[in-house]
């Protein structure tokens, strides 16, 4: 027995999946316009460095990955880019790094301090007790809006020559070269900030970063002679890409909005040097 719908009963049903498929679609819309406001939202809140990496002067057929180590805006970054990852007719890898524009210790703004370094990772095992091939640049932010763009292991670059230089310099001739730990004491002098509430510390060696945030920096200050706030950072020298060797170069940055005016995040560079005492560096 054949059944048929009446014709206004059709006509019923095909409005009703009209109107349902008008708000499904309209639904989707709202989900989807929603998305986009809230990643438009997110982009804008975050600040964004782009490290410029220049292929041309890596051995890509030796490297394994490349570690990337920073410090910006108050926040540590550390990320490993396997080589195999990388389109080998690129001359350029561009590393896009982020962060929030305002941390929660420092608001990003110009002309605040930053450091990239790249490591250039082959085979580890045989290459443990080299100096392994790196480049590092620091910066200033040179826009808020708009990433600020950093170049690494350009041909120019003396970088590495310079800690290579002391490395062999002191191949046979360094006190303390069984010591499995290497201590590097950052010093951030105060007395001209002395009203400094809240204070982030980072130190970076070998591609291995520490980062230590002081929540009362005010306690700290009431026990220095000299208005100044310290630590010292304890690093393996066993690392995963190599060991921590004399001429590797290391750096430390402080944070906080407490420190303007000049910058908020203010950096320094050193080169390794001791392995029975610590190496120091006042990182502003």
């Amino acid at each position: 027995m054949n059944f048929k719908l009446p014709i206004k009963c059709f006509t019923f049903i095909m409005v009703i999946i009209f109107v349902i498929n008008i708000f499904m679609i309209s639904n989707s819309e709202m989900v989807f316009a929603k998305k986009n406001d809230q990643d438009d939202k997110k982009d804008k809140d975050q600040l964004i460095v782009k490290a410029r990496i220049h292929l041309e002067n890596i051995d890509m057929d030796k490297t394994k990955f490349l570690r990337i180590t920073a410090f910006i805006n108050g926040q540590d970054f550390k990320q490993d880019v396997p080589v195999s990852s990388i389109d080998k007719n690129k001359k350029i890898l561009d590393v896009e790094l982020k962060t929030d524009i305002n941390s929660g210790i420092v608001e990003a703004d110009i002309p605040d301090e930053f450091f990239v370094c790249a490591y250039q990772v082959g085979n580890v095992l045989k290459e443990y007790n080299s100096l392994t091939k790196f480049d590092c640049n620091e910066g200033d932010l040179l826009s808020i809006d708009k990433p600020t763009e950093i170049n690494l292991f350009t041909t120019g670059s003396q970088v590495y020559a310079k800690s290579q230089a002391i490395y062999e310099a002191n191949l046979n001739n360094v006190t303390g070269s069984n010591s499995d730990k290497v201590n590097i004491k950052i010093f951030s002098p105060l007395a001209d900030k002395k009203d400094t509430k809240k204070l982030v510390i980072s130190a970076m060696v070998k591609g291995q970063i520490q980062t230590e945030v002081i929540e009362d920096v005010q306690a700290e200050l009431d026990k220095s002679k000299d208005n100044t706030v310290q630590r010292t950072f304890t690093f393996d020298r066993k690392t995963d890409v190599g060991l921590i060797q004399i001429g590797d170069r290391y750096h430390a940055c402080v944070a906080s909005e407490d420190l303007r005016p000049p910058e908020g995040s203010e950096c320094e560079k050193r080169i390794i040097k001791h392995f029975d005492k610590s190496n120091s560096l006042p990182a502003r």
